[in-house]
């Protein structure tokens, strides 16, 4: 058994941790969805990845805290039963979620143009509705009676009785580390190899070209309304009946047409307006250092994050392996400790690592005085380059 000494200890530093990865967290939230700029379909990862830790300290983090201060658990044994899936839940949930800003990274940098169809608001809630109804039916598995859950004195939490289920901790480790760890290594060795040929190119002001899109309508918003337009401008309209005794043709719309002069007009318009060639220009995606930057701290999210899984996962199948393995129990707390650390190394990685979200957060924060003057001279720059367009 753990000394007193070791308890308080770790409960100290568990307590510590819980603090900050809620107060961190709780600003990342606060800053995404406050701020227009970060209030995109794409960082709503980053949000639900916030409420996955604030969840995992609230259910998982807080009640190893309680064991450890009382030496044992001391709880209910249903809350022992909503820890282990609360733990189960959040590592299937951040495994995932690293999969999905892997593949929104690799799909920014292949197609910029494809990225901007599917990462909408629709799609991307979706996405995230789909992946916590998924990840939330995998970890229940053991509530089906695939899976037996016990309080551990060791770890000072309630877990997964690997040792009587072999074939569901196969099942975890392929889809929890196995299957995510090669794709999310795949997508961004892949992404590396396209910033090596995107550096490659550049164009004559010496910006980085990531697409040519020659099929794109022109960049004018004018334009591409003019042209919407024209494409619907008929839809909906009801045909004409003919009148009998008067000659009739149909136009290639369907639309009946008489040969007075009025209708005559009215089917050359038409025709005209139909035929009227829509101006296609070259639609350019250029890499902003932004792209680059927010790319960097997700690799370096997941490795953190699967890095500190690690010792837990290597502990588990050498107890699998041998029940009696020489390893102490201040170690095996040490392990879980470690897996309780990506509570809070996600968003301190964030916040210390991307400078533009720091600017985002000092604009968030500054006095009302000087967001007014600042609106103020949006506003105005606005208003200038409109006064420019006309």
């Amino acid at each position: 058994m753990a000394t007193d000494i070791f308890r308080y200890s770790m409960g100290t530093g568990l307590t510590i941790i819980g603090v900050v990865s809620v107060v961190l967290n709780s600003l990342l939230f606060f800053v995404c969805v406050k701020r227009n700029r970060l209030r995109r379909p794409p960082q709503y990862f980053l949000i639900s990845l916030a409420m996955i830790d604030i969840m995992a300290v609230a259910v998982w983090l807080s009640l190893t805290v309680v064991s450890l201060f009382n030496d044992g658990w001391v709880l209910p044994q249903e809350l022992c039963k909503l820890q282990e899936y609360t733990m189960s839940m959040c590592l299937y949930l951040n495994s995932h979620s690293f999969v999905l800003l892997a593949f929104e990274r690799f799909l920014l940098f292949l197609r910029p143009s494809k990225h901007a169809e599917i990462f909408i608001n629709s799609v991307v809630m979706i996405m995230l509705l789909a992946l916590w109804l998924f990840d939330g039916t995998l970890a229940a598995f053991p509530y089906f009676g695939w899976g037996t859950v016990r309080y551990f004195s060791n770890q000072f939490q309630c877990a997964m009785d690997h040792e009587k289920n072999i074939r569901e901790t196969n099942f975890v480790t392929v889809m929890c580390f196995g299957i995510p760890v090669s794709l999310c290594l795949g997508l961004y060795m892949f992404i590396f190899i396209m910033i090596r040929k995107i550096r490659s190119r550049g164009d004559d002001n010496g910006a980085l070209i990531v697409e040519i899109n020659k099929r794109a309508i022109g960049d004018s918003y004018s334009q591409r309304l003019k042209n919407q337009q024209l494409k619907f401008k008929n839809a909906g309209t009801r045909a004409q009946k003919p009148n009998i005794g008067k000659k009739f043709t149909y136009t290639e719309d369907g639309y009946v047409s008489n040969d007075s002069s009025d209708d005559e007009n009215t089917q050359k318009t038409v025709q005209k307006d139909s035929q009227k060639p829509i101006v296609q220009q070259k639609k350019v995606y250029h890499m902003a250092k932004n792209d680059s930057l927010l790319t960097k701290t997700y690799i370096i999210m997941t490795i953190l994050v699967f890095l500190l899984w690690l010792p837990y996962v290597v502990v588990t199948y050498i107890f699998l392996k041998n029940r009696y393995a020489n390893i102490s129990d201040e170690i095996v707390f040490v392990v879980v400790f470690l897996c309780q650390c990506t509570t809070f190394i996600k968003p301190l990685v964030y916040v210390t690592y991307n400078s533009h979200f720091r600017k985002h957060v000092m604009k968030c924060f500054r006095r009302k005085a000087s967001a007014q003057r600042e609106n103020e001279t949006e506003a105005s720059e606005r208003g200038y380059d409109n006064m420019a367009l006309e």
